[in-house]
């Protein structure tokens, strides 16, 4: 799957799949700092918060990585819970 970045202003980029154009991630800018924060778009009442980032890059990079992993796992629905015996 194919996605990339856009650059909205200097403060906020969005990563996005490039066949329909979902908003995946975002990389923000804290207060005007050097600090960036990273954060995946699960839904649209989702967000999973990755961390704050001494770069711009660094954000990016764990967004990047973090769909890149996403796309080499395996995923399957839970049927239940296991309960630990002792």
């Amino acid at each position: 799957m194919r996605r990339e970045w856009r650059d909205v202003d200097k403060g906020v980029q969005y990563y996005y799949q490039v066949r329909n154009g979902l908003i995946i991630g975002q990389v923000y800018n804290m207060a005007y700092t050097s600090i960036w924060g990273a954060k995946i778009l699960v839904s649209a009442n989702e967000e999973l918060i990755l961390g704050q980032y001494v770069s711009l890059e660094f954000a990016k990079d764990a967004i990047a990585e973090f769909w890149d992993e996403k796309d080499r796992t395996f995923e399957m629905p839970m049927q239940g819970q296991l309960v630990n015996s002792l």
